[in-house]
């Protein structure tokens, strides 16, 4: 095996600060970090694939419809340099050096012109870790900073960094942000004692609006050193907190199927939303079944689509994938998403509950998982055993029938009264017919 090579750059010549990188050949075919989406999934909706504003890496640099972005990332590297006081020959070498090991990380066709690689991950890489500032420190934003100012672009941006298609390698960020930036921001921080954040701190707060990473722990990212771009970072933050529940012994797992949640309440199920952070900890005990509370916004679909692009490209376990199919399943129309709305299991930021409802049908399409892999198996068997029984169905008829009829028939005390009256007739008027018959 080679040896690695290692350049090192001295940062401040003064200070004696140096950063040592490697240098070593690029990852072998067939083992790259940032592969491209299947393209049967990018058929179900291109847009959930596509920048619409900004470029980041090199498959999508030089795109028409990307170019206006181009002038903010120079502005944005004029403001990182004058901040920082970095000279800009220290960065492009440290770009230059770095260069065959982001080029690893691509498939082959993902680079369009070699000779401005680094010149293309050094601006993007800067760009990142300045938007990344500039919304964790807002006194670091200038005035009629678009990005920030304008909604629109902001949300535009947010989902421009979801998408696989669209990143860089987060570990050439992360060392040129702890190597040049990071011993920098004492005099932004409250205390110049206090720890500068980490770049997964950053990551994590500006990207806190997606999927279930608000109510997660800023704490837990330190835990997640082994991700390799943002979106496996999504992945990981993600993952479940517990094993996957192996199906009881001699059980058929039945695949991705379970009653919608309106069948399941016909069933007899009861709905609540759990206290818990984590997506995975659903639960059914006692025939309540408990789902941590989702917001869904406009960065669901995208969110979603590129985690499973990147799950099915072979990377990470299917979690993601298996939680889409779960709820696939519980939603079929407006009217699940309406009673799990009622239970304060979504939150919907989206709009009406059909679009909610045609974000979670529309995802679980050429999607190609092993069984074995479905986190949810254990659970939907639980729910399918419980909703075929005939008891539960009976008892959840009868409670139907005695909901409706107070609803119906007894909103007042003389309803109430009638009706008792009205039974103590009936059953007098039985006893005596009755009567009337055993006397002939």
């Amino acid at each position: 095996m080679e040896a690695e090579e290692k350049v090192v750059i001295v940062v401040d010549p003064g200070s004696e600060v140096k950063i040592s990188v490697n240098t070593s050949k690029p990852i072998p075919p067939g083992q790259v970090e940032l592969p491209r989406v299947p393209e049967k999934h990018r058929r179900k909706n291109e847009e959930a694939y596509t920048p619409r504003l900004v470029s980041i890496g090199p498959l999508h640099h030089g795109d028409a419809q990307l170019k206006a972005m181009e002038e903010y990332k120079l502005k944005y590297l004029n403001n990182f340099l004058h901040t920082f006081k970095i000279p800009l020959e220290l960065l492009a070498e440290y770009a230059h050096s770095q260069e065959k090991n982001v080029c690893g990380c691509y498939e082959d066709t993902y680079i369009r012109d070699l000779s401005k690689l680094s010149e293309v991950i050094l601006f993007d890489g800067i760009f990142i870790i300045e938007l990344f500032l500039k919304n964790y420190f807002p006194e670091m934003r200038e005035m009629g900073d678009t990005i920030f100012e304008n909604r629109w672009v902001s949300s535009d941006i947010v989902h421009d960094l979801l998408l696989l298609e669209n990143q860089l390698p987060m570990r050439f960020i992360a060392t040129m942000y702890n190597g040049f930036v990071s011993r920098k921001l004492s005099k932004f921080l409250d205390n110049e004692t206090d720890e500068p954040p980490s770049f997964d701190k950053l990551a994590f707060e500006y990207l806190k609006n997606v999927g279930n990473t608000r109510k997660l722990e800023p704490s837990t990212t330190h835990s997640f050193p082994r991700a390799r771009h943002l979106v496996e970072f999504l992945a990981v933050l993600h993952r479940p907190s517990h094993p996957r529940a192996e199906p009881e012994e001699g059980k058929k797992v039945e695949f991705g199927k379970c009653a919608t949640a309106t069948k399941l309440r016909a069933a007899g199920v009861k709905f609540s939303h759990g206290a818990e952070k984590c997506l995975f900890d659903v639960r059914f005990e006692k025939g309540e079944l408990v789902i941590p509370q989702l917001t869904v916004n406009d960065f669901t679909e995208t969110f979603y689509r590129n985690l499973i692009a990147f799950e099915q490209c072979g990377y990470n376990s299917k979690d993601i994938t298996s939680y889409v199919i779960l709820m696939d399943n519980l939603i079929d129309t407006p009217k699940d998403v309406d009673l799990l709305i009622e239970h304060k299991i979504i939150v919907n930021e989206l709009g009406s509950s059909e679009q909610v409802a045609d974000v979670f049908n529309n995802l679980y399409k050429e999607i190609v998982t092993d069984p074995k892999e479905f986190y949810f198996a254990n659970l939907c068997n639980q729910l399918n055993e419980y909703s075929r029984d005939w008891l539960h169905k009976l008892v959840t008829k009868l409670t139907e029938w005695i909901a409706s009829l107070r609803r119906d028939y007894f909103q007042s005390p003389w309803a109430i009264i009638s009706f008792i009256a009205a039974c103590i007739l009936l059953v007098l008027t039985v006893i005596q017919t009755a009567c009337s018959i055993l006397q002939v």
